[in-house]
């Protein structure tokens, strides 16, 4: 049995953070002491790094409590798994063209001359872009 403080340890977060999933019904304690500390086993510590690593892939907790209501019914969620993957990928790929599109623009914006300043104007290499 380890407390929230032994369990946030060996996962690597902040105690903070397995009270949220607590509070989101991610990770329950399997028991609570007289005093109402919190008790977990070591497989809350796999269900913890499982979450760790599908956040670390971008999925939301959100996302993950589905995942995880299919596997306590016995069912392998991993057909959800790749339907989240892909639409991240797209979501990636999105932001990998806008910022492509970002770096050509500045790399523009760094070849010319700034000019003088007419008027109202404040920098003409940002006014021309």
């Amino acid at each position: 049995m380890l407390t929230i403080g032994r369990v946030a340890q060996k996962v690597g977060v902040r105690p903070s953070a397995l009270r949220y999933y607590d509070a989101q019904g991610i990770l329950c304690p399997v028991a609570r002491r007289p005093n109402g500390y919190r008790i977990y086993t070591g497989d809350s510590i796999k269900l913890l790094l499982f979450v760790k690593r599908a956040q670390a892939l971008g999925i939301t907790l959100k996302e993950v409590k589905p995942l995880l209501n299919l596997a306590a019914q016995g069912q392998r969620p991993c057909n959800y798994v790749k339907q989240l993957a892909r639409g991240h990928l797209r979501e990636i790929n999105q932001q990998i063209r806008e910022l492509e599109a970002l770096r050509r623009e500045l790399r523009t914006l760094l070849r010319r001359k700034a000019g003088r300043a007419r008027g109202n104007k404040v920098c003409p290499l940002i006014e021309r872009a």
